[in-house]
């Protein structure tokens, strides 16, 4: 975390790959917490950035564990 985030636009597109993928799979809550990092990325906001990371961490987890348990 304690990296500086100072690449948007490649932060951008990888979030853009997260979402597309997480919408291909149903993955709503992870796919609304891209678009906040995407709007926190496209401000440059850091700090949005930063807060919005853990969420989506805890989203992503939560998902993969789900998706873990179906396999």
């Amino acid at each position: 975390m304690e990296r500086k985030l100072s690449d948007y636009k490649n932060i951008g597109m990888h979030i853009n790959q997260l979402m597309g993928s997480s919408s291909s799979i149903g993955a709503k809550r992870v796919r609304n917490v891209c678009v906040a990092f995407r709007a926190a990325s496209d401000q440059n906001n850091r700090t949005g950035c930063l807060r919005v990371l853990e969420v989506l961490e805890h989203d992503y987890c939560f998902l993969k564990n789900k998706l873990h348990e179906l396999f």
